[in-house]
């Protein structure tokens, strides 16, 4: 045997099936020889050569569930349903009351793609055990071969009751049923009244874009037992970690309270905590509040739990507008918190000053920070006071590629919304642009407008209509949307003009006018071939002619 392990450990598959077989000749039967014979076999597509070891082994009248299980493979190699059957009900006969001889025949039939032969050996262990629903998982995972998710469904549910380990197979291959089938999958767990039905909908429902749902259908059922309580609540909480969708995270604060509410005191801070910036995260800020109440302050909690409860609290204060409170707050943590942390909360409340309009506030506040991060919010202070040049000067040095991926992409917007301008004081256009930064998408369309009527097409004029008229379409004002776009798209302004047929002829597209947005592209294509946005432009043009399907 050891001879045969370390051959088939080196990869002499050929050498090793005849170790094994040497062993075999004298003790027929022999489990770890069997099954080592069957390993090393396949690698060299001889699986069939097994039969002789193993109507030896079973001659012998050895009865154990390795030896059948081997017959039962190898007959299935050799396509031999009779013999498969045989075996099972001498496996059966031996082990009464036991679904391996049923489970293994179904396995070996589907190893060959024979499917009508699995359920057959299914069924018939039903029939035999005198159990309903013996081998559930089994007859579901077929059910999910024919793509009968129906089927595989009221087969996972007392599948999981038996064996919870199931759910997460159950979630896995369920979530994948198609759009159109799902409603119906949803009513049928309605009608069920087992907890493993409610679980089951509840993980369904988070993996189908409705978590709030899937928390409410765990909720309603969640049993008294705090042990499972909580094992059936973790469960949500994993599937809901891989979204971070507001609706999600909003759940996910609920299900950490929850959870914080079934456990011990120092969990219960943690959980807390999580669920505090959950909320936080999803802009529910009176739940983070009522989270954080006397925990940044708890002096029983851990120094990590206190810490991370002030940050929170720094940052849904910042998010109320309550800019004094944070600011005390976050010099009483100066002292528990990381230098780099200290700097990302001092910046979120400069630009809390920034979003009020405290722009003399903001710009004392920020100091000399010469952080990428700092010298960008200089930028943005330095642009929403009108100075475009200092503007300018402190985009560039921030650079266009370092720090967080939105925030690159926005200084590389801006600067090249600003470098063709040539006044050295726009406070008209720092008034418009601090408008959306406050999200006051509409007002901010309207004055962008008047700040580029007072400019050349190609000292920022038409890159202002441009940007204006996104604005306008992102406020459902499509009328001005078109207008401004079109006033964007002039030959005086090359590099502008590209982007605005583009982005007007998605707009006539989305209003259902494919003609015009054809004849947009095709302008844009021949006029402007050295453009970068030429590939993006065919691509829209395919979809405008129906070459492509929208998704």
């Amino acid at each position: 045997m050891s001879r045969a392990f370390d051959l088939e450990r080196r990869g002499s598959y050929a050498a090793a099936a005849e170790a094994y077989r040497s062993v075999l000749a004298t003790k027929p039967g022999d489990a770890s020889a069997l099954l080592g014979l069957e390993r090393v076999l396949l690698p060299i597509n001889r699986s069939a050569e097994i039969l002789p070891e193993v109507r030896a082994a079973l001659a012998a009248n050895r009865s154990s569930g390795a030896l059948f299980g081997v017959a039962l493979r190898a007959w299935a190699a050799v396509e031999e349903p009779d013999s498969m059957r045989a075996v099972a009900e001498r496996w059966a006969l031996a082990t009464p009351g036991d679904e391996a001889p049923y489970r293994e025949w179904g396995a070996a039939a589907l190893s060959r793609r024979d499917r009508a032969g699995a359920l057959a050996a299914y069924r018939m262990g039903r029939e035999r055990l005198g159990r309903p629903h013996a081998l559930a998982a089994e007859m579901a995972q077929v059910a999910l071969t024919d793509g009968d998710y129906a089927t595989a469904l009221r087969e996972w549910i007392p599948a999981i009751e038996k064996i919870p380990g199931y759910r997460v197979t159950a979630v896995a291959t369920l979530s994948q049923a198609p759009e159109a089938v799902r409603p119906q999958l949803l009513r049928l767990l309605a009608r069920e009244d087992q907890f493993a039905a409610r679980q089951l909908e509840s993980e369904l429902r988070v993996r189908w874009g409705d978590p709030l749902g899937g928390l409410r259908a765990l909720q309603s059922s969640l049993p008294a037992d705090r042990g499972s309580a909580v094992e059936a609540l973790r469960g949500i909480l994993d599937q809901l970690r891989t979204s971070r969708t507001q609706e999600a995270l909003l759940a996910q604060g609920r299900v950490l309270e929850a959870l914080a509410g079934r456990s011990s005191e120092a969990q219960a801070s943690r959980l807390r905590l999580e669920a505090a910036q959950a909320y936080s995260a999803a802009g529910d800020r009176d739940s983070a509040r009522r989270m954080l109440t006397g925990l940044a302050d708890d002096r029983t909690a851990s120094a990590t739990v206190a810490s991370g409860a002030g940050t929170t609290l720094v940052t849904v204060l910042v998010g109320d507008g309550k800019l004094e409170e944070a600011s005390r707050r976050l010099e009483d943590l100066r002292q528990s918190i990381s230098p780099e942390e200290y700097g990302s909360l001092h910046r979120s409340i400069v630009l809390g000053w920034v979003r009020a309009g405290e722009l003399g506030r903001a710009d004392s506040m920020l100091g000399a920070d010469s952080t990428i991060e700092g010298l960008a919010l200089a930028g943005k202070i330095r642009l929403y006071r009108g100075d475009v040049p200092g503007a300018i000067e402190s985009f560039k040095a921030a650079g266009p590629y370092a720090g967080e991926r939105a925030e690159a992409t926005q200084r590389t917007t801006l600067l090249a919304l600003l470098q063709p301008i040539e006044a050295d004081s726009l406070p008209a256009l720092g008034a418009a642009l601090l408008q959306v930064e406050r999200g006051d998408t509409a007002a901010a369309a309207t004055s962008l407008e008047q700040v580029a009527s007072q400019l050349p097409a190609a000292k920022g004029g038409a890159e202002l209509r441009l940007l204006a008229g996104r604005l306008a379409a992102a406020s459902g004002k499509s009328g001005d949307a078109e207008r401004l776009f079109r006033a964007a798209a002039v030959k005086e302004a090359p590099a502008t003009a590209p982007a605005a047929e583009l982005a007007l002829a998605e707009l006539l597209l989305g209003q259902g006018r494919a003609g015009d947005a054809v004849a947009r592209l095709e302008h844009l294509i021949l006029s402007y071939p050295e453009s970068a946005l030429v590939p993006q432009a065919r691509r829209t043009l395919d979809r405008a002619r129906g070459g492509v399907p929208q998704t």
